[in-house]
């Protein structure tokens, strides 16, 4: 990139990108990019993760099924929708106090730049069930 000189009273002034900050802009901007794009698919799955055990909680009857019944449906849901880094022994299942509480709390490590590696924890994923008593 040229810079261009401009003439005010007498002095001259420097308009415009130098190659430097030109550079630096480039090299944030990619670094950000790389970020971003080492981010959104950890994100997305535990989107996808948090909707299917809110619905698998919210379609459960506790009248009617147990708790093998609730492992098996989310087993498959997480199958049909080709969510393979949370496994269905990752996800504990346990009745507490008469609801059945889901708890598929997890991290997931991955690779930023050469040797650094990134971490995100989601320590939101707890769903109760509706207690058996309710419809």
């Amino acid at each position: 990139m040229s810079k261009q000189m401009i003439s005010v009273d007498g002095k001259f002034y420097s308009r415009g990108f130098g190659i430097w900050t030109f550079s630096l802009n480039l090299l944030l901007l990619g670094a950000s990019l790389v970020l971003l794009l080492r981010l959104l698919p950890g994100y997305f799955e535990y989107m996808a993760v948090k909707d299917l055990i809110t619905r698998a909680a919210a379609e459960h009857d506790p009248r009617n099924e147990t708790i093998p019944d609730l492992r098996t449906r989310l087993s498959k849901l997480l199958h049909t929708n080709q969510i393979y880094d949370t496994a269905i022994d990752d996800i504990q299942i346990y009745r507490e106090g008469g609801v059945i509480v889901i708890d598929a709390r997890y991290e997931k490590r991955f690779p930023l730049v050469w040797i650094l590696d990134g971490v995100m924890k989601f320590d939101d994923l707890i769903v109760e069930t509706a207690p058996a008593g309710r419809p």
